[in-house]
C-alpha cells in the first residue's frame, strides 16, 4: 500500500496499482493546467464516509509507493478516471481496507 499526499497535510493510503493510475491522471490534468475535485470513499464498516479535496497544479502532491516494481497501467482504467475527473463532481475512488 502506497500513499497519496496533498500539500503535506492530506494523506490517503492506496494500493500501488491504483496509485499509479491516479498519478497518470493527475499528471495529465496538471500538464494541461487543469484543476479538479478528487474524492475517496471508505468501506461501509470503516466509520468514515468520504473525503473531497480540490486538486490544483499550484499545490504539491506526492505519490509514495510501497514497492519498487512499477505497476502496469491499464489504458481503459486511466481513461475512465480521466473522464471522471472531467465531470463537475470530479474523480471518486473507493479505498479498500
Amino acid at each position: 500500500m502506497g500513499r497519496f499526499v496533498y500539500d503535506s497535510t492530506v494523506s490517503v493510503t492506496l494500493g500501488d496499482d491504483l496509485l499509479a493510475h491516479l498519478q497518470a491522471v493527475v499528471g495529465a490534468k496538471f500538464r494541461l493546467q487543469q484543476s479538479f475535485y478528487f474524492s475517496w470513499g471508505y468501506p461501509a464498516n470503516s466509520g468514515e464516509t468520504r473525503t473531497t479535496i480540490w486538486l490544483t497544479p499550484s499545490i504539491p502532491v506526492q505519490f509514495i509507493y510501497r514497492n519498487a516494481r512499477v505497476p502496469t497501467l491499464d489504458r481503459d482504467r486511466v481513461n475512465d478516471l480521466f473522464a471522471q475527473a472531467n465531470t463537475p463532481g470530479g474523480m471518486l475512488l473507493i479505498v479498500e481496507p
